[in-house]
């Protein structure tokens, strides 16, 4: 037979599945799309963005658009940048190339229900430079 974990072990193993649901669950987003072909997902919502152009695209290259929300108003724009910034360069990494941000667009706060930390990224995949 087969010994009972310690009430200790229990609230151990409950903290860690609590912590693993709530943390994915922090933010949601729908897949990366080129730019041309997609809508903003700011646009036409009651509560705009303020956007940022961080640099100029390079004629020939297509633009994608990643977007990231947080769940609740608990989560900081910050994570939600990071993360979509990752998504944005592990997509370039799987063509063999670099992410380079273009555009910018981040919720405003006040982080209350229906304007939660949102970003959306228009990034390109450039050649990597050699080094």
């Amino acid at each position: 037979m087969k010994p009972h974990p310690s009430p200790h072990r229990t609230l151990q193993i409950a903290a860690a599945i609590g912590a693993a649901t709530l943390f994915s669950g922090c933010v949601s987003a729908p897949p990366i799309q080129p730019a041309a072909t997609s809508k903003s997902h700011f646009e036409g919502n009651e509560y705009p963005g303020d956007t940022l152009t961080l640099d100029r695209p390079t004629p020939g290259e297509e633009s994608y658009r990643v977007f990231e929300q947080a769940r609740t108003g608990e989560v900081p724009l910050q994570s939600v940048r990071s993360r979509a910034e990752d998504k944005a360069r592990a997509y370039c990494n799987g063509k063999g190339k670099a992410m380079r941000g273009l555009v910018e667009t981040d919720a405003r706060p006040p982080y209350i229900q229906g304007n939660f930390a949102r970003v959306e990224l228009i990034f390109e995949c450039t050649a990597k430079k050699p080094g």
